[in-house]
């Protein structure tokens, strides 16, 4: 039986797909007995029995003291993970990997950069990508029997006050809104475009009040403004401005998110929507389907059953399947019903189980 991981990658604070797979990655584990260190550089971790949060520069300490059985790396540190990779194997720990995304080239890595990433990627026992594209960009540098796809999504679960975390003008919003349209990002750029596509759902917004005279409300959850480099803080403002413009401010709430979920807002809308040019999966649709609200999506990359799909970057196609929705609100609630999202964590468990099998069998020898 396994009885004790090291998961390496970020612990919210800050809150994101990756930051949030972690925590509830670490809560299910320990609920099957299973005790978990979190090394990250950042995070508030809540008292919970089983969990120790440490930074990751006191890993080097630690992974002589503790013996681990399994060494998860959710972050592409290849300096750290190099480092960790030759001592596991003296130490016989297993090394995964899981590719969140893969967004980068590695040749376009520098020499040390592509000696590390080459070191890393023949030595670590097991890797999981989170979607097909991911797999066959990793397939390129890995033999597909080191892969495994399983999606990233693990059913939420809501802290006693999760919701009172919220700031009361946001609370407000949500409260006086007649139809909630929510969506969730950064601000960032891919190909040159507003990779989380809040530019599309302004001109939505513009679309649906100002055009058709529907009363709905957008709730923008923006993740890491404080870490928004100098072009994405000036595409920010134009954002805002382009709201102003279109006199949408009582219909668009900017909700900039510090230390809160994104389910608990989730449960009280009225739609989803996620608008990516670039995408692995989605956490946040798969939990909007979880809580029984319509998802809208691009059609990116795969997406969880029961999302409805437009044209990335297509605002027309965007329109189009939103005010369906709308106008069909009751139907397609009810067609959400049909469709579950699937709870990943018993196939990285099952993953974890037969790597430790393999474990036994090193150690005994």
């Amino acid at each position: 039986m396994v009885k004790k991981i090291a998961l390496f990658g970020t612990y919210p604070p800050p809150y994101g797909g990756r930051s949030i797979h972690v925590k509830r990655l670490a809560k299910n584990l320990v609920d099957q007995n299973v005790e978990v260190h979190i090394y990250s550089n950042t995070g508030v971790l809540k008292k919970r029995k089983g969990i120790k949060l440490r930074k990751t520069k006191s890993i080097l300490f630690y992974i002589l003291k503790e013996k681990y059985d399994i060494l998860h790396f959710h972050d592409r540190n290849f300096k750290l993970i190099a480092i960790l990779v030759f001592l596991s194997k003296i130490l016989k720990y297993k090394t995964v990997l899981t590719y969140h995304s893969f967004r980068d080239d590695p040749q376009s890595y520098n020499l040390i950069e592509k000696l590390l990433f080459k070191y890393c990627i023949k030595r670590i026992d097991q890797f999981i990508c989170v979607g097909s594209n991911e797999k066959e960009k990793l397939s390129q540098f890995v033999s597909n029997s080191k892969i495994k796809v399983i999606h990233s999504y693990i059913h939420p679960f809501e802290d006693e006050g999760d919701y009172h975390l919220i700031p009361d003008n946001v609370k407000d919003f949500i409260q006086n809104s007649n139809f909630l349209i929510t969506a969730n990002g950064n601000i960032k750029f891919f190909n040159n475009e507003d990779m989380y596509g809040f530019d599309l759902l302004i001109e939505l917004l513009n679309y649906l009040v100002n055009h058709k005279s529907y009363n709905v409300q957008l709730l923008l959850a923006v993740l890491g403004v404080n870490e928004q480099t100098k072009d994405e803080k000036e595409y920010y403002n134009l954002l805002q401005k382009k709201i102003q413009q279109y006199k949408l401010n009582k219909y668009i709430c900017i909700y900039e998110v510090k230390d809160t979920e994104l389910f608990p807002i989730l449960k009280r809308s009225k739609l989803f929507i996620r608008p990516t040019n670039t995408d692995s999966y989605g956490i946040s649709i798969a939990e909007a389907i979880y809580a029984g609200i319509p998802a809208i999506a691009s059609n990116v990359c795969e997406r969880p059953e029961g999302t409805v799909l437009f044209e990335s970057r297509n605002i027309d196609d965007l329109c189009s399947k939103t005010l369906e929705i709308i106008e069909n609100y009751e139907y397609s609630k009810q067609k959400i019903n049909n469709f579950k999202s699937e709870d990943c964590f018993n196939s990285i468990f099952s993953l974890y189980k037969r790597i430790y099998d393999d474990i036994k069998d090193m150690r005994e020898d």
